[in-house]
């Protein structure tokens, strides 16, 4: 194990966060606005849109920050079988992971500029 792996960790909670981070993000940002989207056009506050929007890719970009973290961390080849092939592995697997999820809060949240808000 190199010195630079010490550096983020090859397994445990902030490994399994920046993979999953956008994920859940991404699922809380849907669900969340079609749990409140009758409150918000009732009540007028639209700001709570912009928000979660907010907040869901804060999240993301986050985990994201995290996964270039882990591949630059690595010395080794992901193809290799050690503990540094595995962190730029899965480095590289949460990147894309986490930019589909930016993209789908980025695509699903960008509504809130074409709609109304008066009843």
């Amino acid at each position: 194990m190199s010195l630079r792996l010490r550096a983020f960790p090859d397994h445990g909670a902030l490994v399994w966060f920046a993979l999953i981070a956008g994920i859940v993000a991404w699922v809380a940002h849907l669900v969340g606005f079609a749990v409140i989207v009758e409150f918000v056009h009732k009540r007028g506050y639209f700001w709570l849109f912009y928000v979660g929007n907010g907040v869901a890719i804060a999240i993301t970009l986050f985990a994201a920050w995290l996964c270039y973290l882990m591949v630059q961390n690595s010395n080794d080849d992901e193809s290799a079988g050690t503990p540094g092939g595995r962190i730029r592995f899965l480095g590289y697997l949460g990147l894309l992971v986490n930019g589909a999820n930016l993209l789908l809060i980025l695509l699903e949240g960008s509504y809130i500029f074409f709609i109304r808000t008066g009843g």
